[in-house]
């Protein structure tokens, strides 16, 4: 009987053996699997349910990371096919006219003149795709320098709006610094103060007027305005009536390889503007959120402490 009994626990652990063999071979091969992007989802169930789902669940993860990760090589490439056509587009007349001055074809003063100013003008183009480039990646290493100071916002801001309204290229646009409306939770109108770089802030919010502006019929009204909310941190609003923008844009517009599809208006833009406002608004310690519809307008809001 003893005999017996000690054959059947032999031959138990022996089935227990192989049974867990082929039970951690199916895990290994799992794992393996998995980094092969071969994984088939397992069974969760049995003894093993919490390694199978665990094992299920890296799968996953790592289909999304790799599906992500071809989302954003796939917009970088088109984004940097647009940067290089964008950067040849104001190199041809640079050329163009540079050969036409150095072959003499311009006989007289007021020609040389025109010429000039015609490379000067794309000269420029090219030098602000530059420095877009370059802001973004100082930005994003964490290289630019901060200087944060004490900044009165509403005075701050009525300038910067005044000075792009003086900009010849927005003469005759609708821009507006709101200081009666636009103040949440029953806040009365006051001076906000807020520790700010001004120069790279000036970038964030200029950014987005401009966008507003350039990606716009042209008697689009844009409204900018500072409040206070609910958390007594500062809100700074860009507001337009113009022509909207879908969800899906507005889930990629803070990207920094995305380029909207209503670039008609103005098409050498670098694509940058908006992934740079929103690197200025993390800097400082903030957040930048938008909320449009198509045919409605958009509302850009930054959201900032105050002190």
């Amino acid at each position: 009987m003893k005999k017996d009994y000690a054959i059947l626990k032999e031959s138990s652990k022996k089935l227990y053996g192989f049974w867990l063999t082929r039970q951690m071979g199916k895990i290994i091969r799992g794992i393996g699997n998995i980094s092969l992007r071969t994984y088939q989802p397992l069974p969760q169930k049995g003894l093993f349910n919490g390694v199978y789902a665990a094992l299920n669940k890296m799968d996953e993860e790592v289909r999304r990371s790799d599906q992500l990760k071809e989302e954003t090589e796939r917009v970088r490439r088109e984004w940097i096919t647009n940067i290089t056509h964008d950067l040849k587009t104001p190199l041809s007349p640079v050329k163009g006219y540079a050969e036409l001055l150095a072959d003499g074809a311009a006989a007289d003063t007021r020609t040389v003149q025109e010429y000039g100013s015609i490379i000067l003008k794309n000269v420029d183009h090219v030098e602000k795709l530059m420095n877009d480039l370059k802001l973004t990646y100082q930005l994003e290493s964490g290289a630019f320098p901060f200087h944060p100071q004490q900044v009165r916002l509403v005075r701050y801001l009525k300038e910067l709006v005044i000075d792009i309204a003086n900009d010849p290229a927005f003469s005759d646009r609708d821009i507006e610094f709101d200081t009666e409306s636009g103040f949440e939770s029953g806040h009365s109108r006051s001076e906000f103060t807020a520790a700010i770089d001004p120069d790279l802030f000036r970038r964030a919010v200029g950014n987005l007027v401009i966008n507003a502006l350039v990606h716009n019929p042209a008697d689009t009204k844009v409204v900018v305005s500072v409040s206070r909310d609910q958390r007594n941190d500062i809100c700074i609003s860009v507001c337009d009536n113009g022509i909207g923008i879908s969800e899906e844009e507005q889930a990629e517009l803070f990207n920094r390889y995305y380029r909207g599809t209503n670039t008609k208006e103005k098409p050498e833009g670098s694509g940058l503007g908006l992934a740079i406002a929103r690197q200025i608004v993390v800097l400082h310690g903030g957040e930048i959120t938008v909320r449009s519809r198509p045919g409605e307008g958009t509302r850009f809001l930054i959201r900032i402490p105050e002190g």
